[in-house]
């Protein structure tokens, strides 16, 4: 391949970016990317049934549907990974019938950015750019990796380990790898603001509307509707691997899109119970942060914030750690002591640092807890463990496959549920810490992930949720801390609790810099 300049498609038949495209404008001249009756089976599941659509040059496509719905599904027939039972998809009008390999997908112009972008953690910018490419001198490296990593907005050292970067930093560098691959055409984004604050969030969309307005076709992937709304032209919704909803973004209001997604979407008005006794306390250099049972108490703050530190170390995954629990100073160094004592803690990253993906579903909700002594009350055996899992998956509306099926086999939100399915059902906590547990997940599987929540709390226990989102908080908790640095204030539930939590951040950073 010859390397030169960054290169985008010259063809936009919109140079406004605030032009709002639908399938009217569409003609067969200006349709980049086209679906054409996609239908994926796996075995008697239909992933995708039939599925018809078009991108133009320059458009943001919203592409949305609950987990499981085929979104995924459909990244992977464009981008090679798996075929297509029946149909195809054409770019500028080569018609693609079969599995592609991956050279051939970015021939054509297609560029695949993740959640979590696949790069080699151990090796430096530049070998990230160039793995596994046929490369040119160390200088011209050097010039090509410099100009791509400028044209996606990024002002990084090329030695530097990738390993070091931040999540927003790592997805440039992975953009940039795909500029590298030659004319980009296509962009598809999965989930690219997950993990992000609201300020990397604003730099990535403004480098989308960047590529749309020079003629890049840009379908994205993301439960959070507000970043939907704000940058995207067009909204495409499956439901059962079905296209239901295409439309114009300025059709669609927050609560029109979550109709959209889930059309019985059910309102959660839980009743916040009198809490009982104290059963955390934990001091700061800020104050001290309480939880008592029956509540559900927040820990809000920035992306990548103290509040993940906080919640990591009461649950005895961030080294030692000794504060109050009923009133007793209690010391954790492990996990395994914080399980003794009934407090868990749910990760925010379930399939790196909860789920053992090519472990069945069964056993991931059950690995804590076998082989445990019956002294412990926790002790279960494979028979005990189905029944317990057959009552965690009606209770969490788990959907997909068996429970023999591996976990990775489930859509995220699925995948989520059974990591909240393991801290609930076995044993009952005490103590129940989630970190970002909505991440990622759909409307209808963030209702059930809250309404759990919730249940543990109306059952006695304590729940902590750290966040950096204020709607999850929000939408959850009692009452919430907000921490920056050093600095913690306590918020009481209110009319305007979403408001106030963000208020109280940035009254928290203008003190700080005072």
């Amino acid at each position: 391949m010859a390397y030169g300049l960054p290169q985008f498609s010259a063809s936009d038949p919109c140079n406004s970016l605030s032009c709002k495209r639908t399938k009217a404008h569409m003609t067969h001249e200006n349709r980049r990317l086209v679906y054409n009756g996609v239908t994926v089976d796996f075995g008697a599941t239909r992933a995708l049934e039939d599925v018809n659509f078009s991108v133009a040059p320059g458009e943001i496509v919203g592409l949305l549907g609950h987990n499981g719905a085929g979104k995924s599904t459909l990244f992977n027939v464009t981008t090679g990974v798996i075929p297509a039972t029946s149909g195809g998809f054409s770019v500028d009008g080569t018609t693609i019938e079969r599995s592609l390999r991956p050279k051939e997908a970015a021939a054509l112009g297609i560029t695949v950015i993740h959640q979590e972008p696949a790069l080699a953690p151990n090796m430096s910018i530049q070998e990230n750019l160039f793995l596994a490419r046929q490369t040119p001198s160390q200088a011209e490296q050097r010039r090509l990796a410099t100009e791509a990593l400028t044209a996606v907005g990024a002002s990084l050292p090329l030695d530097m380990p990738v390993e070091a970067l931040g999540l927003g930093e790592r997805q440039l560098v992975d953009l940039a790898r795909g500029m590298l691959s030659g004319e980009m055409k296509v962009l598809l984004l999965d989930e690219p603001t997950a993990a992000l604050g609201k300020a990397e969030t604003d730099a990535l969309h403004a480098l989308i509307r960047s590529f749309a307005a020079r003629g890049v076709s840009v379908l994205y992937v993301s439960h959070r509707l507000p970043d939907i709304l704000e940058v995207c032209t067009r909204i495409i919704v499956l439901r059962g691997g079905t296209v239901v909803v295409d439309g114009p973004t300025d059709d669609f209001t927050p609560a029109k899109l979550a109709e959209a997604l889930v059309p019985d979407l059910r309102s959660l008005d839980f009743t916040h119970v009198a809490p009982g006794k104290e059963v955390l306390g934990y001091e700061t250099s800020g104050g001290r942060i309480t939880a008592r049972a029956g509540e559900v108490v927040g820990l809000f703050g920035m992306a990548g914030g103290e509040q993940f530190d906080i919640a990591a170390s009461i649950g005895g995954a961030k080294g030692v750690c000794i504060y109050d629990f009923y009133s007793a100073s209690l010391r954790v160094s492990s996990p395994r002591q914080a399980i003794r004592r009934g407090v868990f803690f749910v990760p925010p990253d379930r399939d790196t640092d909860g789920l053992i993906g090519s472990e069945t579903a069964l056993d991931n909700v059950m690995l804590p807890w076998y082989g445990e002594t019956k002294a412990h009350g926790w002790w279960v055996n494979g028979s005990s463990g189905a029944g317990v899992y057959a009552q965690a998956r009606e209770a969490l509306d788990i959907r997909g496959p068996g429970s023999d099926a591996e976990v990775s086999q489930f859509s995220g939100g699925n995948r989520q549920k059974h990591l909240l399915a393991r801290w609930l059902y076995p044993s009952k906590p005490k103590l129940l810490i989630l970190s970002q547990p909505t991440q990622g997940v759909d409307v209808g599987a963030k209702l059930d992930i809250v309404e759990a929540a919730r249940t543990a709390a109306a059952n006695g226990a304590a729940v902590i949720v750290a966040s950096s989102e204020s709607d999850e908080i929000a939408s959850m908790c009692d009452r919430s801390y907000t921490v920056l640095g050093d600095s913690l204030a306590e918020l009481p539930r209110s009319a305007t609790f979403n408001e106030d939590l963000l208020a109280s951040l940035l009254a928290l950073a203008e003190a700080a810099s005072a």
